[in-house]
């Protein structure tokens, strides 16, 4: 029988003894081993020493990889393109912009090199109306696009747009004002340039405007107008047309000149005014004008030259009675305004006088109570009398009363009692007492 043992158990108890050495001896190591971790842990050099390698060794990682990183880009501002091309056919887009998205915010997959890079500079959202060929309702994609990686989706996918035919109208231009002009300025004629302009747009919006309102403040206004000033458009019922669709041909703005001239009130004259002769034995007794002023507009320049405003030419030929007429001023070409362009005139015209002299005229009584008598004295008086010259020819002894006026006179003794004279005639007349102005009267009770 042979010496070789086949039992595995036994082996294992022959290397068991070898295993356990091999043990402690690993064992012993790392009991070795502990003193300096303990020095490491201990000293802050030689930590930040093991950081700074380990940030070198993630760096040299990265670097050799370049791994995609998500970024979102906001507010990235949404562009339409293709207008052009959408009007040369006829066609305009009828959306206005504040009903369109304004800004969107793009999802981006970006090299981390590029990370920072990645802006809204270079990103890019859009619309296009390029292929759109007639009018309707659409529903448009917005396209992306990076410089910097890839464009993977936006905060908008799809914007919906109306599309209206293209058209173009003539419309005036309207100035109006608003404040008040100080009243000693006045304004000239307004001009807008141009007058008119064309407008383009969508069918919709086009036909509703009316006109180009132009609005200027006229508070405190003391010099000439001229500026560019921004329009309106308005329909006809002046209520603005927004429209960011609709263009025109000059802009958003147009000239307005308005000149503004200064006021200077003259008085209104008439001396060199009158032209003919009034009829033989007739004078002008004088001219009365209404108003007697006249406010005035024109360059300060002119104003300076003018101290007065005639009346246009009075024609006294042949006149014998005094009048009432009405007539123009005569103002410079240079006078932009005037508060009055007529007046009227009155013109007094007085015959001739003359005096002439009545005698020997009865003198009698007036108005005596019931139940008295008088009787008078020197009962004769001599009266000078004076009026125009047409008048004083057909007066007659006939037309002059002398007389005493007895009302409320009581029986008296002689006494003298003034003399009154009234002088039938329809003409202006003086006169004079030539004889005595008193005469006696005596009254009685009546027998």
């Amino acid at each position: 029988m042979s010496g070789i043992n086949n039992d595995p158990r036994g082996e294992n108890r022959e290397a068991a003894p070898e295993q356990k050495g091999k043990k402690l001896g690993e064992l012993k190591k790392k009991v070795q081993k502990v003193p300096l971790l303990r020095r490491l842990a201990r000293n802050p050099f030689l930590k930040l020493l093991s950081l700074v390698f380990a940030i070198i060794l993630w760096a040299m990682v990265m670097s050799q990889t370049n791994p995609d990183r998500t970024k979102v880009v906001y507010d990235v501002p949404l562009e339409i393109t293709g207008l052009t091309e959408l009007n040369a056919r006829g066609l305009s887009l009828a959306t206005e912009s504040d009903e369109l998205p304004s800004t969107v915010d793009v999802h981006l997959e970006v090299p981390m090199n590029d990370l920072s890079r990645a802006t809204t500079d270079n990103v890019h959202a859009t619309i296009d109306l390029s292929r759109i060929t007639t009018t309707g309702d659409y529903s448009l994609q917005v396209n992306l696009t990076t410089v910097y990686g890839e464009a993977t989706s936006s905060s908008v996918s799809s914007v919906d747009v109306v599309v209206e035919s293209l058209t173009t109208s003539v419309v005036p231009v309207q100035v109006t004002t608003t404040g008040t002009l100080s009243e000693n300025y006045r304004l000239g004629s307004i001009v807008a340039t141009p007058s008119q302009f064309q407008i383009t747009g969508p069918e919709t919006d086009v036909n509703r405007v009316a006109a180009a309102v132009v609005e200027v403040d006229l508070t405190n206004l003391t010099a000439d107008f001229n500026r560019s000033v921004v329009y309106t458009l308005v329909d006809e019922n002046g209520q603005a047309v927004e429209s960011a669709n609709i263009t025109s041909t000059i802009g958003n703005s147009v000239s307005v000149s308005i000149p503004v001239y200064p006021i200077k009130e003259v008085p209104i004259t008439y001396e060199s005014s009158t032209t003919g002769l009034l009829r033989d034995g007739f004078y002008l007794e004088g001219i009365e004008v209404a108003p007697s002023t006249v406010r005035i507009a024109a360059p300060q320049a002119v104003l300076d030259e003018i101290d007065s405003v005639q009346v246009s030419t009075i024609d006294l030929e042949g006149v014998s009675a005094s009048f009432t007429t009405t007539l123009p001023l005569k103002l410079s070409s240079e006078v932009v305004w005037s508060s009055v362009s007529e007046v009227d005139v009155v013109v007094r015209v007085r015959e001739e006088e003359e005096t002439r002299t009545f005698t020997g005229l009865p003198v009698t009584y007036r108005n005596l109570a019931a139940g008295l008598q008088a009787e008078l004295y020197d009962v004769t008086a001599d009266v000078s009398v004076t009026m125009a010259r047409s008048a004083l020819e057909r007066l007659t002894n006939d037309d002059i009363s002398v007389y005493v006026d007895l009302a409320g006179y009581e029986a008296m003794a002689d006494s003298a009692v003034p003399v009154s004279v009234s002088i039938r005639a329809n003409v202006d007349y003086a006169y004079e007492l030539v004889s005595e102005e008193k005469v006696i009267v005596r009254i009685d009770a009546a027998s």
